[in-house]
């Protein structure tokens, strides 16, 4: 089975407008099955409760440490930027029955830790007995359904676990259930798998409030591959060299000035000498017949970069740069 990401941008000081929404949907549209943008992150892959908490834990694009954790959705534009996501994934169900769908909900972070005995008394709400991954309690922000948490007993299986309706909406339910799961995250990069000459593809960062992506250490390279694997799915060795799939789009380019190499925001590329360049780039060649020289920056899936064209003929993946990172 598939699997099916979607990040959203959040925190930060990024908040989607409507313009942006019409940009990140334009970015994930010819994505493989896997969908990027910046801090959450929905998988719409169905599993249980445990599951889906492992499987964030290993999802640590941008630490490498094993330390991710389920969503925590502790603020309203969070709360509304993961019904986005829900939305993106999954058709509304708007029928009574529909609606309890699995696909209909999401898993977050926020479980009951305490007071967890199954007795009439332990079922009463307090706040202070769920947590965040972070350990927080959601005492300023909550947006649990009416008469939710009920805490509902299942033989000895409890309602200690929490899951998101494409409304917005909190409830409580088993860990057994099967859910799309959200995740925080703490990468860079989103990357898109829409065929895109160079020029098209900083175009399309931008209309997502974004900017084709900056790699500037041998850590962040690293970080681009991590993300290139869970996004665009691994690489397929069998394929030629220079086959599209193969590169990414990255936002530098000499094109201003032969030799000058920079980020799309003006800034000098500093770690263009410890770049692992592939050899004999960059060498500025033309051979598309009249094309101007290769002036733009590519990364190749194994970690080598290029300079190449801003060209229809040079249709590649892209990634695009988180706000503040």
């Amino acid at each position: 089975m598939k699997l099916f990401l979607l990040l959203l941008l959040v925190g930060t000081g990024y908040c989607l407008d409507k313009e942006q929404i019409k940009g990140l949907k334009a970015l994930l549209k010819n994505l493989d099955g896997a969908f990027a943008t910046c801090q959450l992150v929905l998988f719409s892959e169905l599993v249980d409760y445990d599951t889906a908490e492992q499987k964030c834990q290993n999802f640590d694009i941008g630490t490498g440490s094993g330390t991710g954790n389920l969503a925590t959705v502790s603020d309203e534009d969070k709360n509304t930027d993961l019904k986005l996501l829900l939305g993106m994934a999954y058709d509304v169900k708007e029928d009574k029955s529909g609606r309890w769908d699995p696909d209909q909900w999401v898993w977050a972070g926020l479980r009951k830790t305490t007071n967890n005995d199954g007795s009439q008394i332990s079922r009463t709400y307090n706040a202070e007995d769920w947590e965040w991954a972070d350990g927080a309690n959601p005492n300023d922000f909550k947006k649990w359904m009416k008469g939710q948490p009920d805490q509902r007993k299942d033989g000895d299986n409890l309602q200690n676990q929490m899951r998101i309706s494409h409304h917005g909406e909190w409830d409580d339910t088993f860990k057994y259930k099967k859910h799309p799961y959200a995740c925080d995250y703490q990468g860079k990069y989103i990357l898109s798998s829409s065929l895109s000459s160079w020029s098209q593809a900083k175009a399309a960062c931008e209309k997502a409030g974004l900017q084709l992506a900056k790699v500037r250490s041998d850590q962040e390279v690293t970080e681009m591959m991590a993300a290139a694997n869970s996004f665009l799915g691994l690489r397929d060795e069998s394929l030629k060299t220079w086959n599209p799939s193969n590169w990414i789009w990255l936002g530098g380019s000499d094109a201003a000035e032969e030799g000058v190499w920079k980020w799309v925001d003006g800034s000098p590329i500093d770690y263009f000498d410890g770049m692992d360049w592939r050899p004999p780039n960059p060498d500025n060649a033309d051979f598309l017949g009249g094309e101007d020289g290769q002036h733009f920056l590519a990364l190749s899936r194994w970690g080598k970069f290029d300079d190449s064209f801003d060209s229809k003929k040079k249709q590649r993946p892209f990634a695009c740069q988180c706000p503040g990172t």
